[in-house]
């Protein structure tokens, strides 16, 4: 049976997405940038080995946001329980499942794979963020229990060791993947301009809002060979 990757995002509220880039952007601009985020790292997970589904975070009363992709909401208190809920679902159907963040749209749809190949050697592969935090966590389905996602310190530079800890205590061998960094403030979003500068294939919905707000570098010209 394929398994099942959760990608992570919430309905593109001025005000409530991208906030930490309010400021240098509006909070129209982030909201805009929220949606093409995720509609560029869609494009690029569709068409692997394995089940999409969109897991919302909705106030009380909102409506699911209409697309294509199946969609779910999520439910709990904070994150880690919200994780939990979600990935103890998805295993109840799926012997393989993982999280994911919208916040990186370049991410690479191989790196979703390497994460599922990992679980035939490993209980958990752990992609590393660069403020200390993780992009995705995959779980074989016996390894998704709540003491993986109580009581730890979400949104802050100790996640990732604190998890890698919780991993050892719970006796859960661990694979990590390559390191990434979130899309989260103004100079994560330079690099990310300066990365879709080089690579004019990558991001085009991204791409496109970067250049119409005069935000996109222009790339050196490569040297003769």
């Amino acid at each position: 049976m394929r398994p099942c990757l959760l990608l992570f995002t919430k309905p593109a509220e001025p005000g409530r997405v991208k906030t930490r880039l309010i400021g240098d952007l509006n909070p129209q601009q982030a909201a805009a940038l929220h949606v093409a985020f995720l509609d560029d790292l869609v494009a690029q997970l569709r068409g692997g080995d394995y089940e999409l589904r969109l897991a919302w975070a909705m106030g009380d009363g909102e409506e699911m946001p209409d697309r294509a992709e199946p969609g779910l909401r999520q439910r709990g208190a904070g994150l880690g329980d919200r994780l939990y809920h979600a990935l103890a679902d998805a295993a109840a159907e799926f012997p393989r499942v993982a999280a994911l963040g919208s916040d990186h749209p370049d991410l690479p749809r191989e790196r979703v794979g390497q994460a599922f190949a990992a679980l035939g050697r490993s209980d958990v592969a752990l992609g590393p963020a660069r403020d200390g935090g993780y992009y995705l966590i995959a779980l074989r389905a016996a390894a998704v229990e709540p003491r993986l996602f109580e009581d730890l310190p979400w949104s802050t530079s100790e996640l990732f060791e604190r998890t890698l800890e919780r991993c050892r205590e719970l006796g859960l061998r661990v694979e990590l993947l390559p390191e990434a960094s979130d899309v989260d403030t103004p100079h994560d979003l330079r690099r990310l301009a300066e990365r879709l500068a080089a690579d004019p294939r990558a991001c085009p919905r991204t791409r496109a809002l970067l250049h119409a707000w005069g935000r996109l570098p222009v790339a050196a010209p490569s040297s003769p060979s």
